[in-house]
């Protein structure tokens, strides 16, 4: 629960008591309701609608579930039940507690009229219909609604402004049934699924009698609508899970529900969907018989059909069918209607003509005739309380019938759009019992919202083509609980005309259809003859004009008309089928428990005023006149203007006059200007403060023998103590709840300092209550506390568990929700009465014994005259007086307790003392106390201890000039404990001195350093330092290196094994052979970084050079050592060199003036075959060479090439001769 920091009206001051109490009642009336009902008690939209309606039970039961389930519920009451009734009741209630001013109703086009009518004659609620894109535009002005169809809503739904509705309706909800278990879903439903999961309306209120027609995925579509539309996962789980859980039969077919998981079926549905049984409701609905009245047309009539049968076929759609329901209806509407075509050229003037030719020298009607048969039945079945309601579609039909039935001696009363204010007197004689007229002819256009049912004969005088038109004319007399057992229902009809054959068979037989079905659109649907949207191609009225005009045309239609006949009677078997199949499935709620937090139980509404007292005291507070006149009216007389007003509905209309009670703009208009200004009633107990706060800290000056002097004020604080009103606000999403909490407060928690304006009067207006003393933070602990408010949220906060829950792992939807649940408050500070008074701490200034001026701060109270805290008073041990303890002081050296202009004050530290005790110190001057003096150790005078310096050598104590500082450690010692440095000529204190173990001279000791090789102090100048580690020695120490010619400690020398030479030991590495320490300069470096000496080198025989044993490998070819870098990489090094010549890479002829002795030597080594040399390579230091000789037997069949390595110098064949072939891969050894 977040609460905000609390607010404060403006406060202003009430001129008297009753203004008070007006606006503290006026707050009262301005509280906001909580959405949590639990009986009809708890309605507050009643008085809108008592005189219009009286809900059943159930649908009282229905509101009360919807408020339960807050935002989002589906009614799926059985047909008949009023669901549309539960509607009105729903969005009447929200709209009455401020929470709704906008809805969006969805429905069958069928219906929008029937919602339109309901809403206005029920609920007073007004409405438009908008259809196609009109739906973008419409926009109720304050409070309405806006009814379209499904159509409409899919095409257009996007383009409306996301927050102009805060409700939706959804009427017939099953027209979105098939979201899943097809192939593709219909575009109508993905449109509302996404609107709903966008959470675009605040509520949701579904409506459906038939939540399930064919499958079960019927089901699972609404309950998927219902939980998006509630940010929920659906409880049913995924698609396929639904499917193995709960069909039974195939998945597409999805007919039969497994019957293990019946319970866990229905407790889902029922936890998002409410369903009425009829005979849950146990409502008495009339039987219904519906006949033909069949008359037999006279011939003049009879010419009226041919007269307009042919030239009818050439008219459009509109034309024809106004045309051809005027003549149903009677001549005299046929010849009105075509002469107002005519006028307006619709129709030849030539057709108008031959029908007034016709029609001005009739007799009476047949249909006159008929209706005059059937009322002398009536007449002699009940000669007293008959009663009769004929409906026609045409004024002029309907002032024919006045007239004859008036011309038989009948009193006739007329409903007509145009008799509105004479409709409720005419309805009054009628109902009387005996009636004071026994019939009433009405039009379409009066009869919106007229309850006729206290007849129960009614005469279709003619028959609209709009079956919901024909329902709405019999609900004017088959009502539930009506007192009659049924009613009959008598259409005329002339007799082998279209009229009967086409109009009256089918307006029969949907009429006891829609009677056993109780859903003339369900009806229509299911018969093939829709009458959804701007399908005019299928409608219903669309079916019976292609009929007729066929039939004017002589063609025979009576095949067709029995297939519409039949499709009707299937219609109603199918749907009664389904409604089986539905109470089967899912039962009543009988079992079906509540599930969800305990409903909070909230205090009843507590009013200190009633409407009427509120009202005209509220009036008379802000000035106005108000007379009581006649018949429960007043006059309010106000600037100049008058007004009547009333406080009951019924209350006499024959001066206009406006209705003041709970709930009306005229009501909410008093109420907003009572409580536009904040108000407080605080008493001010204070007359002068100040004055008589300075009076009581005189009087007290005196009681001690003080001379007053003067008074200062310090602080002034305000005690409130009374009644704080909070107004309270606790808010969700989607319902808010107010209270007035009134916190007690006491003055010891509600007080504030201020500065001596505090004394000053209360404003007329506070815009802070701080001036009060209120404290704000205390309110707002105490108001949060209200059991109501916290009541409230801690339902809230079970929903807010409840829904998180079930909106499953999904952490966006669970935020939402979080949000949308958890209470928030708001409190603001409305209204203050009680009493002030202050209190104020003042400075008294007085003077004692006529010497010296004291002051005292005393806490005192002007209301009551009391000091409410003085000081603590005491006795002067030096002169005997009593007087404040403030001041008194006590004498730092005796302890005795005296006034303080008794005592002496040290110049040096500001301690006090009796004057015995204390004396003036020798080297300042200043008087000082007995305690604060010390003896100098070097002049024995006495001095003040705070003057006088320690030594850091001895700690003696003595006067600063006795004082010298050591320049070495800057500490302050005595110039007898300084010596001087015979180094630096400083002087330094005498405990820190040290002698040279070189000179014998002395100094400070951090002029001295330590011989590293002895141990023994001298001075730096006289000390060597180590080129190598830095340390200083005493002379003579240090050696010379012979190689780097450094003078170091002789520990950092070593000999080197190579010269002999002593070095130091950084210049030395150590041989990898024999680990001697040799000069890195003189020693041999391997390739991997080894040493050796010198003479542990061996010769590399192809450069000359001398290298570390592990950098030479031996030539596999000559066995010669030889440096890796002339040696070939492979696992056999060999000489590259000779390698290259052997394998033809490379023909060098190096040194061929050579080359014959080499030939002989070869042939020599060899000892057979001829020889000749192929190539030669010279070696880097030109001692060497590498030959490649090419070997032939003496027949020359083979060729051998030899390799070997001759000596230069010693003009021979050194290492091995190597024989072999080349061959594709290269030379290879031949063995011999």
């Amino acid at each position: 629960m977040l609460s905000s920091r609390i607010q404060t009206k403006i406060l202003r001051r009430a001129a008297t008591p009753e203004e008070y109490r007006v606006y503290r009642a006026g707050l009262e009336w301005d509280l906001t309701d909580p959405i949590v009902i639990e009986k009809r008690e708890d309605l507050k939209s009643e008085p809108c609608w008592r005189d219009l309606v009286e809900p059943y039970h159930h649908q009282v039961s229905n509101l009360i579930t919807f408020c339960r389930r807050l935002p989002v519920t589906l009614l799926a009451d059985d047909v008949g039940l009023g669901k549309t009734i539960s509607a009105g009741l729903i969005i009447s209630e929200l709209i009455s507690r401020s929470r709704l001013s906008k809805i969006l109703i969805v429905c069958p086009k069928l219906l929008a009229p029937q919602w339109q009518e309901e809403l206005l004659t029920k609920f007073d609620i007004s409405s438009e219909i908008a259809i196609g894109q009109n739906l973008i535009k419409a926009d109720p002005a304050e409070i309405g609604a806006v009814i379209t169809t499904y159509h409409s809503a899919r095409l257009h739904l996007d383009s409306i402004p996301k927050d102009r509705f805060q409700m939706l309706v959804l009427d017939e909800a099953h027209k979105l049934r098939n979201l899943y278990g097809v192939e593709e879903p219909p575009q109508v439903a993905k449109k509302f699924r996404k609107a709903l999961e966008e959470r675009r309306f605040r509520f949701v209120l579904m409506l459906t009698a038939t939540p399930i027609q064919n499958r079960l995925w019927d089901l699972y579509s609404l309950v998927d609508l219902l939980t998006v539309a509630r940010g929920h996962q659906n409880p049913f789980g995924s698609e396929s899970l639904f499917a193995r859980k709960f069909i039974a039969d195939n998945r597409e077919q999805a007919r039969q529900l497994k019957p293990e998981a019946r319970d866990e079926f229905r407790s889902i549905v029922y936890g998002y969907m409410s369903r009425v049984r009829r005979g849950d409701a146990k409502l008495y609905f009339p039987d219904r018989t519906v006949q033909m009245h069949r008359v037999e047309p006279t011939p003049v009539e009879l010419q009226l059909i041919r007269t307009v049968a042919a030239p009818i076929q050439t008219l459009n759609r509109l034309a024809q069918i106004s045309i051809l329901q005027a003549m149903t209806s009677s001549p005299d509407a046929l010849m009105a209607q075509l002469n107002n075509m005519a006028r307006k050229g619709t129709v030849p003037e030539a057709l108008a003509a031959a029908v007034r030719a016709v029609v001005t020298q009739m007799p009476i009607s047949a249909k006159l005739q008929g209706l005059g048969a059937l009322i002398d039945k009536l007449k002699q079945e009940n000669p007293e309380r008959w009663r009769l309601v004929i409906f026609t579609g045409r004024l002029e039909t309907q002032t024919s019938i006045q007239i004859f039935l008036e011309n038989k001696g009948l009193k006739v009363g007329i409903i007509n759009g145009l008799s509105g204010p004479r409709n409720q007197e005419t309805i009054a004689r009628f109902r009387k019992n005996p009636p004071d007229c026994h019939v009433i002819v009405s039009t379409e256009a009066g009869s919106e919202g007229i309850n006729l049912q206290v007849a129960n004969v009614l005469v279709n005088y003619d028959l609209p083509w709009n079956p919901m038109i024909v329902e709405q004319r019999i609900g004017r007399i088959q009502r539930l609980a009506s007192e009659h057992a049924s009613v009959g229902v008598f259409n005329i009809m002339l007799r082998d005309t279209f009229e009967e054959y086409i109009v009256g068979r089918l307006m029969e037989k949907l009429q006891m259809a829609s009677h056993a079905i109780g859903d003339i659109e369900s009806l229509l649907q299911a018969s093939g003859i829709s009458e959804e949207d701007e399908n005019v191609a299928n409608s219903f009225e669309e079916k019976i004009r292609q009929l007729v005009i066929a039939a004017l045309a002589g063609k025979d239609v009576e095949a067709a008309t029995r297939q519409a006949e039949q499709s009707i009677a299937n219609a109603k078997t199918e749907l009664e089928r389904e409604e089986k199949n539905i109470n089967a499935m899912l039962g009543g709620m009988d079992s079906i428990e509540y599930v969800g937090p305990r409903a909070p139980k909230l205090p009843s509404i507590m009013r200190s005023m009633g409407p009427l007292d509120f009202t005209m005291e509220a009036f008379k507070s802000l000035g106005a006149h108000v007379t009581q006149q006649m018949s429960g009216l007043y006059l309010v007389e106000e600037h100049g203007g008058r007004e009547h007003i009333r406080f009951e509905e019924s209350t006499s209309a024959e001066l206009r006059s406006t209705l003041y009670a709970p709930g009306t703009a005229a009501f909410l208009r008093i109420v907003s200007r009572i409580i536009a200004s904040g108000v407080y009633e605080v008493e001010d107990l204070d007359q002068n403060p100040a004055a008589e706060s300075e009076e009581l800290a005189r009087q007290w000056v005196l009681t001690f023998g003080g001379t007053p002097k003067g008074t200062a004020v310090e602080e002034v604080r305000r005690y409130f103590e009374g009644t704080a009103v909070i107004r309270v606000r606790a808010t969700v999403a989607h319902d808010s709840y107010e209270r007035l909490v009134a916190v007690p407060c006491s003055p010891d928690k509600h007080n504030a300092r201020t500065d001596r304006s505090g004394f000053g009067p209360l404003s007329h207006t506070i815009e802070n209550p701080s001036v009060f003393g209120i404290n704000l933070d205390r309110l707002a602990d105490a108001a949060s506390l209200d059991e109501a408010i916290s009541e409230f949220c801690r339902f809230y906060l079970e929903r807010r568990t409840q829904e998180m829950q079930a909106a499953g792992d999904d952490e966006r939807k669970k935020k939402k929700l979080e949000d949308d649940f958890s209470p928030r408050l708001e409190m603001t500070l409305v209204a203050l009465e009680g009493r002030l008074h202050r209190q104020a701490i003042v400075k008294a200034q007085y003077r004692i014994d006529a010497e010296f001026e004291y002051q005292s701060n005393l806490t005192v109270n002007p209301h009551t005259g009391r000091l409410v805290d003085i000081p603590e008073m005491g006795l002067c041990a030096r002169s005997g007086k009593t007087a404040p303890k403030t001041c008194l002081k006590q004498c730092q050296i005796s302890g005795a307790m005296v006034l303080q202009h008794l005592l002496v004050q040290s110049e040096i530290s500001s301690r006090v003392a009796l004057p015995e005790f204390t004396f003036r110190c020798s080297l300042s001057g200043m008087r000082v106390l007995k305690d604060e003096a010390v003896l100098s150790a070097v002049s024995g005078h006495l001095v003040a201890s705070a003057l006088l310096k320690t030594s850091a050598l001895s700690g003696k104590r003595a006067e600063p000039n006795h004082f010298g500082q050591c320049e070495f450690t800057k500490a302050e010692v005595l110039n007898t404990e300084l010596a001087v440095s015979e180094f630096s000529g400083k002087h330094y204190r005498m405990d820190e001195q040290m002698r040279s173990a070189i000179s014998g001279k002395t100094g400070h000791k951090s002029e001295f350093l330590t011989c590293y090789e002895t141990r023994q102090p001298l001075f730096a100048a006289e000390a060597e330092q180590c080129e190598i580690t830095g340390n200083y020695v005493r002379p003579g120490i240090l050696e010379q290196c012979q190689s780097s010619k450094k003078r170091v400690l002789p520990s950092e020398l070593e000999i080197c094994a190579a010269t002999g030479k002593r070095v130091l030991r950084k210049l030395l590495v150590t041989s990898s052979l024999s680990q001697a320490r040799i000069l890195e300069e003189v020693a041999v470096r391997s390739a991997a970084g080894k040493y050796c000496a010198p003479i542990e080198s061996k010769p590399c025989l192809w450069s000359g050079r001398k290298f570390h044993p592990d950098d030479l490998r031996v030539c596999g070819l000559t066995g010669l050592h030889i440096h890796f870098e002339y040696a070939s990489t492979n696992n056999k090094p060999c000489l590259q060199p000779l390698v290259n010549l052997l394998n033809d890479t490379i023909r060098t002829a190096d040194e061929h003036h050579l080359w014959d002795t080499v030939t002989l030597k070869v042939a020599t080594a060899i000892g057979k075959g001829r020889c000749r040399v192929e190539a030669a390579i010279l070696s880097p230091d030109r001692r060497h060479l590498a030959v490649c000789t090419e070997m032939r037997t003496l027949l020359g069949f083979r060729v051998h090439h030899v390799g070997l390595v001759y000596a230069i110098p010693d003009q021979a064949v050194i290492g091995q001769v190597v024989r072999g072939r080349r061959t594709a891969d290269g030379w290879a050894v031949v063995r011999s």
